[in-house]
């Protein structure tokens, strides 16, 4: 194997930290190599550049897996800094094997998992950190972690089920798109100018196709700069509370899709209270992480609203019945899981429902799409086809007469 350089962060016994780099085989090497020298590796990671390293983000699906893996750890009894240690060699993305090598030497060190993960709160999040941490006070880390991994991977196969169910009609519409362009620039002209020079009298619908090829044609970058404009102008919206807010308001409101929506809030809302509640987390804190989970400002908003009225003393039954976003079926739920003092039990049925019905209405994505871009296509086809056909039937007329 061929040596490859490695950059190190390693502590010696009195605490005091070190950094370097050494050419080595490997990080099995690299940690021989710190120990012989006195030292305790922190993070090791190979050096491509700093950019290289963070160029790759952790993923849903990694942060799924790392996370069941803590929980087989937990449920074990194995020391979760040796095992988390060892999950970090077994790691591809040097990103999380560098988060793994530091959360471990500070758990070794005296930490508690709490305090090593909060030092990365911006990669495993703000309510990932809060439920470990309640499930560490009160001793039922093992089951929660277990229950944030299946969280974590309902996640990712509601965002893959709604992925294949949107690809074969974006790329019908993209290759139907690029089809159409290549007849607006470069056939229907052609035609068009056919047609003139044998005195043929272009018809309104022709005129238009034809100057719209031609201005494609002749400025086909300002056409680019424009759809990338309107692209960009989308993702600054989303970024930026302000426009965050507007597009949280409209999407709701469109047929279908904010159906969609609301069962996926609603699911994700639920799942996050009844894996808090089982953390021994206060019902009021609970409402209000599961409304941060959800990625939705408006919904965090009413649940913070809920939580603070429900610490002056409301009763939850009169403030869910005010809810904009919860559908009355979770509303209900939740008011009898509050009677029954059963509410997490509660909450995680009503999580698993909405997720089966956001699995069907994820797969019933493309049956709707596909009718609605049937139609728009075939209008498209038609404008392009009558441009063509119109005037080669008045040459035919001309010709016969």
């Amino acid at each position: 194997m061929s040596p490859v350089s490695i950059r190190y962060t390693a502590i010696d016994r009195n605490g005091r930290s070190s950094h370097g780099k050494m050419s080595v085989s490997g990080e099995p090497e690299a940690i021989r190599r710190l120990a012989e020298r006195g030292l305790r590796p922190v993070s090791l990671a190979v050096d491509q550049g700093r950019s290289s390293l963070l160029s790759r983000r952790i993923t849903r699906t990694e942060l799924a897996t790392m996370t069941r893996e803590l929980s087989v750890l937990l449920d074990a009894q194995i020391p979760i800094g040796r095992g988390m240690a060892s999950m970090a060699e077994q790691q591809n993305n040097p990103m999380l094997r560098e988060i793994l090598i530091k959360v471990a030497s500070q758990i070794e060190s005296g930490s508690s998992i709490t305090e090593a993960l909060s030092m990365h709160e911006k990669v495993f999040g703000e309510v990932y950190i809060e439920t470990i941490r309640a499930a560490e006070r009160s001793g039922s880390l093992a089951p929660v972690m277990a229950h944030l991994a299946d969280m974590l991977d309902r996640q990712v196969a509601s965002s893959q089920n709604l992925r294949r169910a949107l690809t074969y009609p974006v790329v019908v519409l993209a290759a139907v798109i690029l089809a159409v362009t290549v007849i607006l620039v470069f056939v229907v002209p052609r035609f068009a100018a056919t047609f003139s020079a044998n005195g043929v009298q272009l018809p309104a619908v022709t005129r238009v196709v034809q100057g719209l090829g031609l201005s494609m044609r002749a400025h086909w970058w300002v056409y680019l700069l424009g759809v990338a404009a309107f692209i960009w102008s989308l993702v600054a919206a989303w970024r930026a509370p302000g426009g965050r807010r507007v597009i949280e308001a409209v999407l709701p409101r469109l047929p279908h899709i904010g159906r969609m929506i609301k069962t996926i809030t609603t699911a994700r809302f639920m799942r996050v209270v009844s894996i808090a509640l089982e953390a021994g987390i206060d019902l009021t804190d609970a409402i209000q992480m599961g409304g941060k989970a959800t990625g939705r400002p408006l919904f965090a908003e009413e649940c913070a609203t809920i939580a603070d009225r429900l610490r002056g003393g409301e009763s939850l039954e009169s403030l869910l019945s005010s809810s904009k976003y919860l559908p009355a079926f979770a509303r209900r739920m939740l008011a009898a899981g509050r009677d029954s003092h059963d509410l997490a039990r509660a909450s995680s049925v009503v999580s698993e429902h909405y997720d089966r019905e956001s699995d069907h209405l994820s797969k019933s994505v493309s049956s709707l799409i596909e009718p609605l871009m049937t139609f728009a296509l075939a209008g498209i086809v038609l404008l392009v086809a009558l441009s063509v056909f119109l005037p080669m039937w008045q040459m035919v007329r001309m010709s016969s007469h």
